[in-house]
């Protein structure tokens, strides 16, 4: 069933969009059908000056009556570095004696300390009850970024 996109990318403000998920309202998690998030993009950021063409990532909010400026962009690398992120809490959670995780050179995952306050472990109690009450969601996210790295991967060449 192909439904009417009753909020199109904009190609008409500064993030010019190239690739784009419309309609991302009806598939935002458990935002699904009540999301100001309208659309995904990826695009030509909005921050270039003159003959420069960095991409970013836009997340498309709107009011109903207007395109939001609580609309995000990001460069590419800060995403995929969320979701590195993300997955490192996951593992935070399934192993809760891991304190710090370092990935790759200087991308260390680690605790926020809030000294002297027990507002730590309230806080990791949080993440993990709330990682757990939404695993089926980001195990499914998940999933579908598996496959679009393990496709990314199949396309480079051989080392």
């Amino acid at each position: 069933m192909n439904k009417e996109n009753k909020f199109p990318i904009p190609k008409h403000l500064s993030h010019t969009p190239i690739l784009g998920v419309e309609n991302y309202e009806a598939i935002d998690g458990n935002y699904s059908g009540k999301s100001d998030a309208k659309g995904l993009s990826l695009g030509i950021a909005q921050w270039n000056t003159a003959g420069r063409t960095e991409l970013s990532a836009k997340v498309w909010r709107h009011s109903d009556k207007r395109w939001s400026r609580q609309s995000e962009e990001l460069p590419l690398h800060r995403v995929i570095d969320l979701s590195t992120l993300i997955c490192t809490a996951i593992q935070t959670v399934m192993n809760k004696d891991q304190a710090k995780t370092k990935l790759d050179g200087d991308y260390v995952v680690s605790a926020i300390k809030y000294e002297g306050s027990g507002e730590d472990q309230r806080l990791l109690e949080i993440l993990e009850n709330e990682l757990r009450k939404n695993e089926p969601l980001l195990t499914a996210c998940i999933n579908r970024l598996t496959d679009a790295i393990n496709k990314v991967n199949e396309l480079r060449p051989a080392d």
